[in-house]
C-alpha cells in the first residue's frame, strides 16, 4: 500500500512539472562553494540539553547532545564547546555511549537511528545495517537507549523508543525492540524475540559490571531482565508500585546493587508513587529508598515531584545522585547512605540560587534532563536542563554554569554550546552594528556589535518568551515594534518600544482590534506620517491587519479574501509608490483558494494573481528591490517576486505540491519553479544586485533523514545555484537576512544552533 501511495505521489509530482513546463535545479545536486564564510554567534544555552557524557579516560572532556542542536564536545570541562555535526542526519541526540577503552569511538542514539564516530565526533557514520529500512515520512527505529558491555566493548545494545514523548503523554513509538551489535556498533540484529510488550518504549539499558549475561532494560511497561546475554527476557518488577521505569544505575564497586527511578503516575488527590528504588540482587527484587526526597503530587508531570536521571559513585555504592525533573523539585539530590536520606545539592533560598553560578537564563528553573558522573574523578558531575548546563568539581557542593560568558554590564555571549531556534534576524536600518535576534523560547535578544554579544529585551512585553519578528522605524530608530507570543500554540501580541528596546508596552491585542494569533510579518508604510505610522501585519488564523496610528489600534484588511486563504498568511509586500497596492501570500491548496493575492485599494477588494495551481504550503514571499541609494529604506520591486514553499500532499485531491523556490517576473501572475527542494523556508535578495539570491532550506524532525541542504546562492536570478555552507554546523535554516549597510554580510538563523554571521566575498 505504501508503494502504491509513493508511486502515486511521484506521478502527481511529474504531472505538475510537465503541465507547467518548468525548469529547475535540484538543491541536492547543487555544487559546494566556500565563497561565503559563516561564523557561529549566539547567547549560549537556551535549548533542551538531552544527553551528557564524560570521556571514559579524560575527566576534562565532556560530550553533550541536544534535541535540536546535535552533538557538542568540550576539552576544558565545559568552558568552551565545539559543535560536531558532520555526517549527522538527525540533530536530536537522545543518548551518548562512549567506548570504555577507546574514547575516540562514540555511539549516538537519535530519533533517526544510530550514528558512530571513530574520531570523537569530527565525522559521523549513519549505521543502518540490521535496522528497518529508512522511512521518508516517519521514524523507523528511534533510539531511546544505547549501552556498551563493560566486560566486552565489542558488544553494544540499543533500545527503540522516544522516552521524552512517552513520559509527557505523547506517542513514544515503542516497539518493544532491543538490538545487539557484536562489532562495536557497526552491524546490528534484533534480539528481543518479541518477549517485551510490542509498544514498550525503552528508556535505558544497563549491563551488570561484572557479568555480561545480566542485562536490565527500563521501559514504560516495566523493568525487563536477561540472564543469558539477551536470549531470553523476563519482567523484574517485584517490589515496584507500578511499571513506568525511567533510568537504571548499577554500582560498579558493588555490582549486585542497582538503583532505578520511577515516574509517578499519581495526580492530585492520589498517593505519590514515584521516586528511587534499590535492589541488592542485581534487579530481581526492589525496595524504596526515596527517603526524604520531596514527594509533591500535582496536576501534571511538571507540577509535581519527579525523578529521572540517576548515577552512582563508581567507588562507593552508597553515594548516589538523582535529578529532580519537575518545576517543584528542580536540581540534583545526593545520598551518602544508599538512599535513606537525601540532600538537595542545588540550593535555592526562595530568592536566588545559593551555590550555583546560573548564567543569563534566570527565568527557567534547573529541572534535570540529563546527568553524568566522571568515572575518572567521581567528584565531577555534569547535568543539563531545558536551557542550561552545569558542572561541579566538589561532589555537588558548588555548581558552575557552562553555557555562556557574562560581562559586568549585563551583556553575554555563548561559549559554543548554542542550542536555540531562531525565528527571524533583523538588522537595524540606521545603527550599522545593531541586530535584532528573534528567538523561540528566549525571546528578543539585541546585539549592538554585530552578534558578538547580546542583551535581552523584554521589560513590559507580554509573551516575551518568544519573539517572531521586529520592525524598526528608520526615521525614528528608537521606535521598534516586536511580535511576541507563544511558539507552541497560536497566541500573539504586538509590543512597542520608544526607547530602543529598554522598555515595552503592549499595543496589539484583542482589545485594540488585533486578534489573538502569532504575528510573523510586520511591514511599515514609510510614506505615512511618523507620528501616525501605518503598519501592516499578518496574523495566523486571522489574516491581514492594519494600524494607522503607530500600532495603538487595528482593523482587518481582509476585504473579500476567501476565509480559508486568509487563515494562513505567509507574507505581505507594500508598493512604496502606491501604498494602497499590497501583495500577500496565503498558504494552503489552490482548491481552497490559497495563493498570491493583490489589492489596489488598501485591502477592500482582493484578486488572486497566480492562475496556475503550482504551490500550496507557502513559507515566505519576497521581492526584488529597486535601485535606491538609501540602505535604510530598500524599495520592493513588486514586478519580480519569489516564493519559498514546502512540499505538501493533499489527501483530498491525491496531489503532491512540490516545494522549492518559485519566481514570477510579471507581478505574480505566472510562476516558474527555479529550485527543487522539499522544504525552502526563506529567500533573501541582494538589495543592490537583484541577480544575487539566497535560499534557506529546512526540514522538520518527523522522519529518519531530517537534515536539509543549508544555504544556497544564485548569482543569475535563480537559473543556477550552489551550496554556500562553509562554517555552518546546522543545515536546517529557518531565516535569512542581508545587512543593508554592507550586503556582503549575511545572517542565517537555524533550528537548533542559534545564528550564523556570513561574509560573502564573491558579490558582483
Amino acid at each position: 500500500m505504501q508503494w502504491i501511495l509513493s508511486m502515486g505521489m511521484v506521478f502527481a509530482f511529474w504531472l505538475t512539472i510537465l503541465c507547467f513546463g518548468q525548469t529547475f535545479m535540484k538543491a541536492k545536486d547543487a555544487p559546494e562553494s566556500s565563497e561565503v564564510r559563516w561564523q557561529l554567534v549566539g547567547p549560549g544555552g537556551g535549548g533542551w540539553i538531552q544527553s551528557v557524557a564524560f570521556d571514559s579516560k579524560d575527566t576534562n572532556t565532556l560530550y553533550v547532545g541536544c534535541d535540536v542542536g546535535g552533538f557538542y564536545v568540550s576539552f576544558d570541562f565545559g568552558k568552551t564547546f565545539e559543535i560536531r555535526n558532520n555526517g549527522l542526519r538527525d540533530y536530536f541526540v537522545e543518548c551518548i555511549a562512549v567506548h570504555p577503552q577507546n574514547p575516540n569511538i562514540i555511539l549516538l542514539g537519535t530519533q533517526g537511528g544510530v550514528f558512530r564516530t571513530t574520531d570523537k565526533g569530527k565525522n559521523w557514520r549513519w549505521i543502518r545495517n540490521g535496522f528497518p529500512p529508512i522511512q521518508r515520512y516517519s521514524y523507523s527505529a528511534p533510539i531511546g537507549a544505547i549501552c556498551f558491555d563493560p566486560q566486552n566493548q565489542n558488544i553494544v545494545y540499543a533500545g527503540i523508543g522516544r522516552p521524552r514523548d512517552a513520559r509527557e503523554g505523547r506517542n513514544g513509538q515503542g516497539q518493544g525492540a532491543i538490538y545487539k551489535s557484536t562489532d562495536g556498533g557497526v552491524n546490528w540484529q534484533r534480539i528481543d524475540g518479541g518477549q517485551l510488550p510490542s509498544d514498550a518504549v525503552i528508556s535505558d539499558i544497563e549491563v551488570k559490571p561484572d557479568d555480561s549475561n545480566v542485562i536490565l532494560v527500563a521501559t514504560n511497561k516495566g523493568l525487563f531482565r536477561s540472564d543469558d546475554g539477551g536470549k531470553t527476557w523476563q519482567p523484574s518488577n517485584k517490589g515496584l508500585p507500578h511499571e513506568f521505569i525511567q533510568e537504571i544505575a548499577f554500582a560498579p564497586s558493588q555490582p549486585n546493587r542497582v538503583y532505578l527511578t520511577l515516574l509517578t503516575t499519581a495526580r492530585e488527590g492520589q498517593t505519590w508513587n514515584g521516586g528511587v528504588y534499590r535492589s541488592e540482587d542485581a534487579g530481581k527484587t526492589w525496595q524504596p529508598c526515596t527517603g526524604n526526597l520531596p514527594q509533591r503530587v500535582g496536576p501534571d508531570l511538571y507540577r509535581q515531584s519527579n525523578y529521572g536521571e540517576i548515577v552512582v559513585d563508581p567507588n562507593n555504592a552508597d553515594i548516589v545522585y538523582v535529578g529532580g525533573r519537575s518545576w517543584w523539585n528542580p536540581g540534583v539530590y545526593k545520598t551518602v547512605d544508599d538512599g535513606r536520606t537525601w540532600q538537595w545539592m542545588t540550593v535555592h533560598d526562595g530568592k536566588r540560587w545559593v551555590n550555583m553560578d546560573y548564567g543569563w537564563i534566570t527565568f527557567w528553573g534547573c529541572a534535570v534532563e540529563c546527568l553524568a558522573i566522571s568515572l575518572v574523578n567521581p567528584n565531577r558531575l555534569v547535568f543539563g536542563t531545558s536551557g542550561h548546563l552545569f558542572v561541579t568539581d566538589d561532589g555537588g557542593k558548588t555548581w558552575q554554569q557552562r553555557y555562556c560568558v557574562q560581562f559586568p554590564d549585563g551583556r553575554f555571549r555563548g561559549n559554543g554550546l548554542e542550542v536555540t531556534c531562531v525565528n527571524d534576524i533583523v538588522p537595524d536600518p540606521v545603527h550599522k552594528r545593531r541586530v535584532y535576534f528573534c528567538y523561540a523560547d528566549i525571546g528578543l535578544l539585541i546585539s549592538d556589535d554585530g552578534g558578538k554579544t547580546f542583551w535581552r529585551s523584554y521589560e513590559g512585553m507580554r509573551g516575551e518568551g518568544n519573539c517572531f519578528t521586529v520592525a524598526v522605524d528608520p526615521e525614528r530608530p528608537n521606535t521598534i515594534w516586536a511580535a511576541t507570543g507563544q511558539w507552541a500554540w497560536n497566541e500573539g501580541y504586538i509590543c512597542r518600544s520608544d526607547d530602543g528596546g529598554k522598555t515595552w508596552r503592549v499595543v496589539g491585542e484583542p482589545n485594540t482590534g488585533l486578534p489573538n494569533g502569532q504575528v510573523r510579518h510586520i511591514v511599515l508604510d514609510l510614506s505615512s506620517p511618523v507620528n501616525k505610522r501605518r503598519l501592516l501585519v499578518t496574523v495566523n488564523a486571522h489574516g491581514f491587519f492594519e494600524s494607522r496610528d503607530g500600532g495603538f489600534s487595528w482593523h482587518s484588511i481582509n476585504g473579500n479574501l476567501p476565509s480559508e486563504a486568509a487563515r494562513q498568511p505567509r507574507g505581505i509586500l507594500l508598493d512604496p509608490k502606491n501604498p494602497d497596492r499590497i501583495i500577500v501570500a496565503c498558504a494552503g491548496t489552490p482548491e481552497k483558494e490559497a495563493g498570491i493575492y493583490g489589492t489596489k485599494d488598501g485591502g477592500k477588494s482582493w484578486h488572486r494573481l497566480n492562475t496556475e495551481p503550482i504551490f500550496a504550503n507557502i513559507q515566505s514571499l519576497t521581492s526584488e528591490f529597486l535601485p535606491v541609494p538609501d540602505p535604510k529604506s530598500p524599495v520592493p520591486n513588486l514586478q519580480t517576486l519569489y516564493v519559498a514553499a514546502r512540499e505538501f500532499y493533499d489527501d483530498a485531491t491525491k496531489r503532491l505540491y512540490p516545494g522549492g523556490v518559485f519566481k514570477s517576473t510579471d507581478g505574480g501572475r505566472t510562476w516558474q519553479r527555479i529550485l527543487d527542494y522539499h522544504f525552502v523556508s526563506d529567500i533573501a535578495v541582494h538589495p543592490r544586485n537583484p541577480s544575487i539570491v539566497y535560499a534557506a532550506t529546512n526540514d522538520h524532525p518527523y522522519h529518519d533523514d531530517c537534515i536539509a541542504e543549508g544555504v544556497l546562492k544564485s548569482d543569475d536570478g535563480g537559473k543556477t545555484w550552489r551550496k554556500v555552507n562553509f562554517g555552518l554546523s546546522h543545515f536546517n535554516i529557518s531565516c535569512l537576512s542581508i545587512n543593508p549597510h554592507d550586503p556582503t554580510v549575511l545572517y542565517a538563523g537555524t533550528g537548533g544552533n542559534s545564528a550564523f554571521v556570513g561574509e560573502d566575498k564573491v558579490v558582483r
